[in-house]
């Protein structure tokens, strides 16, 4: 097959592009590489600030667009998968639609329809919005973040793509859970895909303080709750200093991001989430802890459920549908520096959390198996 990806988010294109390069497809990326994050791309289309940024993104736009034709299938990112407003998205996405085959939509980031279950706070129990009811500080901070994606222009693009797509694959359960009432049957939970034979599996080992990780992308701080886990870990860090050692870094290309990571033993990733995101599964797939969103939706949404069959992973490790390796984060917890003290005080759980995590990436988040269930939707 021939396949076109149109936008990227923290690799989730790129990683399926290169698999299915390894087995004889031809898959293209169009994407900003993430900017910081420098991943890749077979076409880069960045969009710089201003006038004249504007004008060279619709120019180099303009230049690529005779390449993206002949393709059997077409993957958006999201509705905006270009930086641009949707009356001009619009013309690209019929012109590219003309020229190929099937256009396809993968549910991830934010869109019309998935901040809309988010402020309507009735699907959700909490989202970076509203906890059950009341406002986050997200919210009351930067309400222009929320209430931006409700207009009712945005809210008629999405209807457009939603009518115009043949089918779109779902990467965490909230988007399915957003979307499947829009789109029905035609939505697939694919779930994230992860190079695991990229990310070498290293047992844990905690000796001296516990060094915890966390990862902040510019801008995001308040709304993915990072800024909040970040004060929580460093009041740890100045309270009991010998059993803790915070590390916290910005905006790195994700090699290097990588790299850092691989040094801690706890990574804390997400606060307002369903399910672990790239972020985290890249933690757990080399054995590192991940403190994220684990809801009960999540482990029903890959089917883990407790009393199923024992499952030996390529790793070695011994895989049970009730295994729960994730630290649960969510603003429904009490205490979560309470929770944090007593895992730096006994870490002892830790060790057990590394070897699951490592074997829920393998059995549910393996880019071979995700590419799958990506191409089975294309297929037919």
């Amino acid at each position: 097959m021939k396949i076109l990806f149109l936008g990227d988010y923290s690799n989730l294109h790129a990683c399926l592009a290169k698999e299915l390069r390894r087995r004889g497809h031809k898959a293209d990326v169009l994407s900003d590489r993430g900017v910081y994050l420098n991943t890749q791309a077979d076409f880069h289309l960045e969009r710089t600030p201003g006038i004249i940024g504007g004008a060279k993104y619709l120019y180099k736009l303009f230049s690529i667009l005779p390449q993206l034709k002949g393709y059997d299938a077409v993957q958006l990112i999201n509705p905006h998968f270009l930086s641009l407003r949707p009356g001009k998205i619009k013309y690209f996405f019929d012109r590219i639609s003309s020229a190929n085959g099937g256009m396809y939509l993968s549910l991830a980031g934010s869109d019309h329809t998935f901040v809309k279950t988010c402020a309507d706070a009735e699907l959700f129990r909490f989202s970076e919005f509203k906890v059950g009811d009341k406002p986050t500080q997200f919210l009351e901070e930067e309400s222009e973040k929320m209430y931006g994606w409700l207009t009712d222009g945005l809210r008629r693009w999405n209807d457009y793509v939603a009518e115009h797509v043949k089918g779109a694959m779902s990467v965490l359960p909230e988007y399915d859970m957003a979307w499947r009432p829009v789109l029905g049957e035609r939505v697939t939970f694919t779930n994230i895909p992860i190079e695991i034979e990229s990310i070498p599996y290293s047992p844990l080992e905690i000796e001296g303080p516990l060094r915890i990780f966390i990862g902040m992308r510019g801008g995001m701080e308040i709304q993915k709750g990072t800024a909040r886990m970040l004060a929580v870990a460093k009041d740890l860090e100045r309270e009991i200093p010998d059993k803790v050692h915070v590390e916290c870094v910005r905006n790195l290309p994700l090699s290097e991001y990588l790299s850092r990571m691989r040094g801690s033993h706890l990574v804390l990733d997400q606060f307002y989430a369903y399910a672990p995101a790239t972020n985290a599964l890249q933690a757990m797939a080399m054995g590192r802890v991940a403190g994220s969103g684990a809801e009960p939706e999540y482990y029903d949404y890959i089917n883990s459920t407790p009393g199923l069959p024992l499952t030996e992973t390529s790793s070695g490790i011994i895989y049970s549908p009730d295994m729960r390796p994730v630290f649960q984060l969510s603003p429904l917890m009490p205490d979560l520096k309470g929770r944090l003290r007593e895992l730096l005080l006994d870490p002892t759980p830790l060790y057990a959390m590394s070897r699951e995590g490592r074997a829920l990436v393998e059995m549910h988040n393996d880019v071979r198996l995700v590419a799958d269930r990506f191409l089975s939707v294309w297929e037919k």
